[in-house]
């Protein structure tokens, strides 16, 4: 310790963080100075962050290297402030970097230095490496960061509300524009790391979806430093997985599988569902690390891993151990998964396995699979109506009255298959459950002629005066609001004796 420090007590440290250690060609430069106090009363003059542009590089007929050096960027962040003994103070910077920018590497570098002057001490100082990477660019549809700025103000804001909605939006428009904002990628990693829960929920979030495609090594580390942090905050985990799932194809796999052999199921399902729904397609090392966990002790993972080979419905042989699964596995969970993933297989030529698999378990002794089967009718093929036609039969006269009803509402996606209408109608008419009824008129109202429809609809609420019946019929008119028969049988719904049933229609009428 030099003479000054031992007199006026020493002990001031200067800490440079950069938000991100390598950036783009006319991206951002951002970070954080944290100036630590010493042992006395000290007062500032000035403190700089500079970015020093260096090329060293080999001349012809020389030992001695060329070296060359410029000063891009030579600014102050705070003049004349006292520093009290022991405090310590924080100063965030960004800069916009030029845009023509070398990238490093062949003898180019750059280097972050940051110096206090606190007179009677020794100056602190601190320095950090920037890499600089190729980017795309400053073209006409790249914002600078005060384009972003006067875009989103709110990305300024110290209302956590506004701050929250303008990444928000940020987020959303990332997937139009995704590479003319790679400009706030250090704007979200800061807030990140030093918002609230709900700021770094939502920055992470808006992060994840701009940098999708772009990540780099720096964004994989610092996901699995968020994975190590994330404590019980649900939402900033979910987050965290969703952007590990999106960077998978470029370096992020590792880290999903570590995360896929988590003691916490919930860990574990969010993976797998976060690979299904996330995570490219198909990527080189998905479908193996998804088949490794098909064992999964919990149900709810299993269901999440089969659920996610909807992905792979073109390999024959795994959508065939996806049928034979729902044999074996004990979990309605899971069984009602490997239903929904056989759907859209004749796609892919494996019309056979479906229809097979279909109506082998329509006698399942679990609903939710038989459920599931009525959810997916829609899915054949429209040659595919004799299919259709024995399946929905055969699940309208299900014991089960929540059966009947998700089926009786499907025929609303069925409209390819006008020839199954009288199906339809016979539940409408004969089913003893009325919201069941109700739900089959709703489901007609995709299949008949419009005249039709109302003509039935007049039928209904004149033999049957259940509440859910005019509910159902209600429902059916609302798509049909713009047309004379449409309008006409709304007007008469007005006058219902079911008062929440007139009030709606008149409702709708007002919208049509």
């Amino acid at each position: 310790m030099g003479f000054l420090n031992k007199l006026f007590g020493g002990g001031t440290k200067l800490e440079l963080t950069l938000d991100a250690s390598q950036a783009p060609a006319g991206g951002v430069l951002s970070g954080t100075l944290t100036l630590r106090g010493g042992k006395k009363d000290l007062t500032l003059t000035s403190l700089k962050v500079r970015l020093l542009y260096l090329l060293v590089r080999s001349t012809e007929g020389s030992s001695l290297p060329e070296v060359k050096t410029n000063m891009l960027i030579d600014q102050t962040l705070a003049e004349g402030e006292s520093l009290p003994g022991g405090s310590s103070r924080d100063y965030e910077f960004s800069f916009q970097l030029p845009a023509d920018l070398d990238p490093s590497g062949d003898g180019v570098s750059y280097k972050v230095m940051a110096a206090a002057d606190i007179p009677k001490v020794a100056d602190p100082t601190a320095e950090a490496t920037l890499t600089i990477v190729e980017g795309a660019g400053m073209d006409l549809d790249t914002l600078t960061l005060e384009d972003a700025y006067a875009r989103w103000p709110d990305l300024r804001s110290d209302d956590e509300d506004e701050l929250v909605e303008a990444m928000r939006e940020v987020m959303l428009e990332c997937y139009s524009e995704r590479d003319g904002l790679q400009v706030l990628e250090p704007v979200l990693a800061k807030h990140i790391r030093k918002g609230s829960p709900e700021v770094r929920t939502q920055a992470l979030e808006a992060w994840a979806n701009l940098l999708d495609g772009h990540a780099r090594k720096e964004h994989i580390a610092f996901l699995r430093e968020l994975a190590g942090s994330w404590g019980d905050d649900v939402d900033f985990r979910r987050e965290v997985i969703t952007a590990a799932a999106k960077f998978a194809d470029e370096g992020a796999l590792s880290l999903m599988k570590e995360l896929a052999k988590s003691d916490d199921e919930e860990v574990r399902q969010e993976v797998a569902d976060q690979l299904r729904f996330a995570a490219s397609d198909k990527f080189r090392g998905k479908l193996g690390m998804l088949e490794g966990m098909m064992d999964d002790p919990s149900p709810a993972v299993r269901a999440a891993v089969f659920g996610a080979f909807s992905d792979f419905r073109d390999k024959k042989k795994l959508m065939k151990r996806v049928a034979e699964r729902i044999d074996t596995d004990p979990s309605e969970e899971v069984q009602a998964a490997c239903i929904s993933t056989l759907a859209l297989i004749h796609y892919d030529g494996l019309a056979d396995l479906q229809r097979a698999t279909y109506a082998k378990h329509l006698d399942n002794p679990n609903q939710r699979v038989r459920k599931e089967i009525a959810e997916n009718l829609n899915t054949f093929a429209e040659t595919d109506v004799e299919t259709v036609r024995g399946l929905a039969q055969r699940l309208l006269q299900d014991g089960d009255p929540e059966v009947r009803r998700t089926t009786a509402w499907q025929f609303v996606n069925l409209s390819e298959f006008p020839a199954l209408a009288p199906l339809g109608k016979a539940a409408a008419e004969n089913d003893p459950v009325a919201k069941v009824r109700g739900d089959a008129l709703f489901g007609l109202s995709s299949m008949l002629p419009v005249a039709e429809l109302t003509a039935f609809y007049r039928g209904r609420l004149a033999a049957d005066p259940a509440s859910e019946v005019a509910w159902g019929v209600l429902s059916g008119l609302r798509d049909h609001g713009d047309t004379p028969e449409g309008q006409a049988l709304l007007r008469e719904l007005c006058g219902s004796p079911h008062e929440d049933v007139a009030s709606s229609a008149r409702e709708a009428l007002d919208d049509a």
